[in-house]
C-alpha cells in the first residue's frame, strides 16, 4: 500500500501557504462580499454576472461557514455553555477563537483574491450563508451582503425537478415543504439588514428583465463603478444558452460543472410546472412574505383557496396528534 504522505507535495503545498499577515495585506483594501439566498434562487446566475467586472475575484461556493466552520464554532458554544474539563475552551481564551476563525477565513478568502490580480473585491457565494451572516460580520464587519429573493413557486417548483437527479439527497419534490424552506430562507436572509447596513436586496425577476441595471448598481454598492454598456456585455455573456453549454471565456471555473444545475431561465415556468392546487397552496402558505416582498397570487378563486386551508389546519392538527401519540408510548 503506498503511503499518504508525500514529502515534495507536502513541500509544494507549503510554499503556496500565506501566513496571516500575508493574507490580511493580500485582503488589505478590498471589499468582501456574500451572494446569499434560498436555493434555486439564482445566486449562481448572479454570481457570474458579478464575475465578468475585472474588479471581482470569486471561486464556487466554498461553503466555508456552513460545514467547515460551523462544527468548530458549534463546539466552542457547547463546551462553553456545558463547562467542559478539556478541549480548546481550556486554551484559548474568546478572543483568541475568533482570531482563529479570522484567521481561517482570511486564508480562503486571500486565496481567492488572488486569483484575479485586478480585483477590488471578493465575492463568495454560498446560499446558506444567510443563516450565518451574524458569525460572519463579527469576524468581518464591513462585509456586504447580496441576497437574492426569487418567486416562491419558482422555487418550489425548480426544486423538485432537481430532487429527480443532481440534488437529490437534499432537494424536496414536495410542494409544501420547498415552500417552509423559503419562507425560512428568505425570513432569515431579510434579517441581515438589521445587523449591517452593507445588505442588498435584489429580485430574480428584475435580474431578469432588466439585468444592465440591476448588475450596475450592485457592481456601485461595491465601489466598483462601471457603465451600463459594460453591464449590458456581461449579462450577454452570461444568458442562459452559453451557460447551458458551458461556454464562458474567463470564467472564474469552468462552468460546465454548473450547466446541470441550470435551470429554465425564465420567471413563470411555475406556471405550467404547478398544478392549480400546489400554486394556491404556495400561495397559502406564503401568502403574507409573498405580499410584503409584492408578488401576486393567481389563485383568485375563494374556493380553493379555503380548500387548501382547510387541508393545511387538518395536516397541522394530524402532526400535533401524531406527536402526542409518540410521546405517550
Amino acid at each position: 500500500m503506498s503511503s499518504l504522505y508525500h514529502p515534495e507535495r507536502y513541500m509544494d503545498f507549503e510554499k503556496s501557504l500565506l501566513t496571516h499577515d500575508q493574507a490580511e495585506d493580500v485582503l488589505c483594501g478590498k471589499r468582501l462580499a456574500f451572494i446569499v439566498g434560498s436555493p434555486r434562487s439564482g445566486t449562481t446566475w448572479l454570481q457570474l454576472l458579478l464575475s465578468r467586472s475585472p474588479a471581482i475575484a470569486t471561486a464556487l461556493e466554498t461553503n466555508l461557514f456552513t460545514q467547515f466552520m460551523r462544527p468548530m464554532v458549534e463546539q466552542w458554544n457547547h463546551d462553553r455553555i456545558t463547562g467542559q474539563l478539556t478541549g480548546l475552551t481550556k486554551l484559548l481564551s474568546d478572543e483568541e477563537f475568533r482570531d482563529l476563525l479570522r484567521i481561517t477565513s482570511a486564508f480562503v478568502f486571500a486565496k481567492i483574491a488572488r486569483s484575479k490580480s485586478s480585483a477590488t473585491v471578493v465575492l463568495e457565494k454560498t446560499p446558506y450563508h444567510l443563516n450565518y451572516a451574524r458569525e460572519i460580520l463579527d469576524l468581518w464587519p464591513e462585509a456586504h451582503f447580496i441576497h437574492i429573493i426569487r418567486d416562491p413557486r419558482s422555487v418550489a417548483a425548480s426544486l423538485r425537478v432537481a430532487s429527480k437527479s443532481w440534488a437529490s439527497q437534499w432537494a424536496s419534490s414536495k410542494v409544501s415543504r420547498s415552500c417552509e424552506r423559503w419562507i425560512a430562507d428568505v425570513s432569515n436572509g431579510r434579517q441581515i439588514r438589521s445587523a449591517t447596513q452593507n445588505y442588498h436586496e435584489v429580485f430574480y425577476h428584475e435580474l431578469f428583465s432588466d439585468g444592465p441595471n440591476i448588475v450596475m448598481r450592485l457592481l456601485n454598492k461595491l465601489g466598483v463603478p462601471s457603465s451600463l454598456e459594460d453591464c449590458q456585455r456581461y449579462v450577454d455573456e452570461c444568458n442562459i444558452q452559453n451557460l447551458r453549454a458551458g461556454k464562458l471565456d474567463n470564467a472564474p471555473w469552468d462552468v460546465a460543472i454548473s450547466k446541470v444545475s441550470l435551470g429554465s431561465g425564465t420567471t413563470d415556468s411555475w406556471r405550467a410546472e404547478l398544478s392549480a392546487w400546489e400554486i394556491a397552496l404556495v400561495e397559502h402558505l406564503a401568502g403574507p412574505l409573498m405580499s410584503e416582498l409584492g408578488f401576486e397570487p393567481v389563485s383568485g378563486s375563494k374556493a380553493m383557496a379555503a380548500l387548501v386551508g382547510t387541508a393545511c389546519t387538518l395536516k397541522d392538527a394530524a402532526r400535533v396528534v401524531k406527536r402526542r401519540f409518540r410521546r405517550r408510548r
